[in-house]
C-alpha cells in the first residue's frame, strides 16, 4: 500500500470509523478487509501463562507510557521489520541474560528453560529497544546514553517459593517507575506460549500491518490489593488474580 498514514495519538473518538482497508499482503487466504480506525485487542491467557501476564500487567500499569492500555488510550503499534525486530531484541535481551539472572523454580518442567520476556514487545514501535532514529516511540536510555539497552528497563525475575509465583526486582535494584519498558527472566514456556500461534492467529484474523494499533489485555486484576512503601527502597506489593 502507498500513502499509508498513522497517528501517534490514536483516539477511540476518531471520526470516519466507517473507512475500510482491504489488502492481500497478510498471511492467510485471499483478500481481506478491516475497519481502518478500529484497534483490536490481544488477550493473554493469564490462567495458563501467569508469569508473562503478570510481567505485562506490571509494565502496563507502572510505567508512564502504559503500553497497550485501553484505559490510558496508549495502544501498541505493530512493527513489521523482522531485521529491526532481531536487532532490537538483542539490545534488551542479550544471549544468556535470562539464564544468568533467572531462578529455576519458575520453570514448568525439566524441558523448560528460562527466557527473557520483554514488554513492550520487540515487534512494536513502543518497544524500549528502538531508538528514535529507527522510529521508536520510547527508547530505553541510561543517563548520557544514546543506544537503547535493557539495563534502562524495569528488571525482574520470576520465582516460585511456594504455590504462588512472585516477580522480584533484579539484584535488589528497585525500579523508579520512570522507566519505559520491562524485561523479566521467566519460564520459557510461559513466555513463548503466551504469544506464539495465538498471536499469529490474532495478526492474521485482524490483518495487522506495519504501524497498526492494537491493545493488550493482560487478563490480570490486582483487586485493589496494591500497597506502596514510603521512601526509597520500599516495596510495591500487589497480589494478582488471573481472569
Amino acid at each position: 500500500m502507498t500513502g499509508y498514514q498513522w497517528s501517534l495519538d490514536y483516539s477511540g473518538d476518531t471520526k470516519d470509523l466507517d473507512q475500510i482497508r482491504c489488502d492481500t499482503t497478510t498471511a492467510g487466504p485471499g483478500t481481506g478487509c478491516v475497519f481502518v480506525n478500529h484497534a483490536p485487542t490481544y488477550s493473554f491467557n493469564a490462567k495458563a501463562f501467569p508469569q508473562a501476564a503478570a510481567h505485562g500487567w506490571l509494565i502496563q500499569k507502572a510505567v508512564p507510557n502504559h503500553p497497550g492500555s485501553v484505559q490510558d488510550r496508549t495502544p501498541l503499534y505493530y512493527m513489521g521489520d523482522s531485521a529491526q525486530n532481531t536487532r532490537s531484541r538483542n539490545r534488551i535481551c542479550p544471549t544468556g541474560w535470562a539464564a544468568t539472572n533467572g531462578d529455576a523454580s519458575a520453570l514448568v518442567d525439566a524441558s523448560d528453560t528460562l527466557n527473557c520476556d520483554e514488554f513492550a514487545f520487540a515487534s512494536t514501535y513502543n518497544s524500549g529497544d528502538m531508538s528514535s532514529a529507527e522510529g521508536g516511540l520510547n527508547p530505553a536510555l541510561l543517563p548520557g546514553g544514546t543506544t537503547p539497552t535493557g539495563a534502562a528497563c524495569i528488571n525482574t525475575y520470576a520465582k516460585k517459593p511456594s504455590t504462588l509465583v512472585h516477580l522480584y526486582s533484579l539484584n535488589g535494584a528497585d525500579p523508579t517507575f520512570t522507566e519505559v519498558c520491562g524485561r523479566s527472566a521467566i519460564s520459557g514456556m510461559h513466555n513463548q506460549e503466551s504469544m506464539g500461534n495465538h498471536f499469529a492467529t490474532f495478526m492474521r484474523d485482524n490483518r495487522i500491518m506495519d504501524k497498526d494499533a492494537y491493545w493488550l489485555d493482560t487478563r490480570m486484576d490486582d483487586g485493589g490489593t496494591c500497597t506502596y512503601g514510603i521512601g526509597g527502597g520500599q516495596p510495591v506489593i500487589c497480589k494478582l488474580t488471573a481472569r
